[in-house]
């Protein structure tokens, strides 16, 4: 067959449908539009809830190392060094345990779902050094545990000083181990990047590309860069921390939550007065963002904007906030923490007239993010619409994570592979969808069952007035 007709054929023959089976669905990117009309994607801040105090009314203070929810027991581990274990039932009142975990700089937990091994249900990953740093005996160190309190150490596994907690979980997609920490650049001004490791066992030294000449931190020449600061960001800038992983409720969904760090300089910011005069540190502010991706390896940004914005600058958490690790769901609700100095990095106030308004400086704030709720597939109140690509599925029932609120609709049609709406199924069959729903299910003249088209591709055409659009999926109920 000729060469052109084989391109002709390939370019004319329709997509393969997404094969979706009864897996939730998220509108993160635009996996799930195929066409649209006035609909945007768009990142829903969480509400914050207020600084975490403990059992006794004390403010929690200090760097979260990760928050685990083990079997409806939540464990939050504070602390850059001399971990503190405190424990919840419901993910906002904490109570401290009396536990620390071993020493060590920016010790990380992981609650490891691959593991068989009982023992080794848990695993710690922390920093190990001195000045000078010596690299045939300094970095990163391994531990594990079975109960997320006493742990045994491994040895090393990563000989870097990486500045950073090494957050690590299991990727059930590829079937191995994901390691995201910095990876320096030693070249640009804006040195932090985020760096991405695989391993089939993250208790033994994890593979990086040597180099010939060993630095302190680990390069983009040693491990592979997947998250950055661009040219559309502050010129100033990088990425501090990632509190990246996989949500572990939807099919195909990761999500980071990186610190991005604007740098101040004595030039630009002549204002800011160092701790010791005379001696500029590297000042600056950092907000959390968000980040999405489908594999863990390529990721973008929906928006620009703050995740968990800073406080105003009489509030705790000004200029300063940092994402821990780990979510916590609770019925419709998913909680995040997070902390902040109150200050800018390296501890300075930003200008003269803000020593003294802020009643607390600094702390462990909670906040509450709707279930899959991170982002939306948005129409305004002029309407708009969106089409899926085809999909093939599973299931009887078609349900939505959607809010309309009170003056907001959608109608909902599903379509033939070319377009065409299905008999029953069509917008005109459709009955109103109003109101904030986390699961509803679309009716068609007061039918439910699409099961007659379950295996069959199908195009799922969503017609919208001030509605923000979460997720979809099909269910066998």
């Amino acid at each position: 067959m000729p060469t052109a007709l084989i391109a002709f054929l390939a370019l004319a023959a329709p997509p393969t449908p997404i094969d979706i089976g009864d897996r939730k669905q998220l509108f993160i990117d635009d996996r799930f539009i195929a066409e649209r009309d006035r609909v945007e994607l768009r990142v829903n801040p969480p509400q914050k809830l207020g600084a975490l105090r403990d059992e006794k009314d004390q403010l929690l203070k200090g760097h979260i190392s990760r928050v685990i929810d083990d079997g409806g027991k939540v464990r939050l581990y504070l602390g850059a060094k001399d971990v503190q274990v405190l424990e919840s039932d419901d993910g906002l009142k904490f109570r401290r345990t009396g536990t620390k975990l071993p020493g060590g700089w920016f010790p990380t937990v992981f609650l490891d779902p691959h593991e068989t091994d009982p023992a080794k249900k848990y695993k710690l990953f922390h920093l190990e050094f001195s000045e000078p740093f010596d690299p045939a005996k300094h970095g990163v160190y391994a531990s594990y545990s079975a109960d997320g309190v006493t742990f045994t150490k491994v040895g090393r596994v990563f000989p870097f000083f990486t500045d950073n907690p090494a957050i690590v979980h299991w990727d059930e997609r590829i079937k191995k181990y994901v390691i995201y920490t910095r990876a320096f650049d030693y070249d640009s001004e804006n040195q932090r990047r985020i760096g991405r490791i695989e391993t089939d066992d993250p208790l033994k030294p994890w593979p990086y590309q040597k180099t010939a000449k060993h630095r302190t931190f680990p390069s983009i020449e040693n491990i592979p860069v997947v998250y950055s600061a661009d040219k559309e960001d502050d010129p100033h800038s990088d990425v501090y921390y990632n509190a990246a992983g996989a949500y572990p409720w939807a099919d195909d969904v990761y999500l980071m939550f990186p610190s991005h760090f604007r740098h101040f300089s004595p030039q630009r910011n002549p204002f800011i007065r160092p701790r010791v005069k005379g001696q500029w540190e590297d000042y600056g502010m950092l907000e959390v963002q968000m980040g999405v991706s489908r594999d863990g390896v390529k990721w973008a940004r929906p928006e620009r904007s703050a995740y968990i914005p800073n406080g105003l600058a009489d509030e705790w958490d000004r200029w300063y906030t940092v994402a821990a690790p780990g979510f916590v769901r609770r019925g419709s609700s998913i909680y995040q923490y997070y902390y902040s100095s109150g200050r800018l990095h390296d501890s300075a106030i930003l200008r003269p007239e803000y020593d003294k308004v802020a009643k607390q400086e600094g702390g462990v704030g909670v906040v509450k993010q709707r279930l899959d709720g991170f982002v939306s597939a948005d129409a305004d109140h002029r309407g708009g619409w969106l089409t899926t690509p085809s999909v093939v599925f599973r299931g009887n029932r078609l349900r939505l994570n959607i809010d309309t609120g009170s003056a907001g609709t959608a109608f909902v049609e599903l379509q033939e592979a070319d377009g065409k709406p299905i008999p029953g199924f069509a917008l005109a069959d459709c009955e109103e969808i109003g109101g904030n729903f986390i699961d509803q299910c679309v009716y068609w003249k007061g039918k439910t069952d699409v099961s007659a088209l379950a295996g069959k591709p199908v195009r799922i055409h969503i017609k919208m007035k001030r509605t923000k659009l979460f997720a979809f999926q099909f269910t066998k109920d």
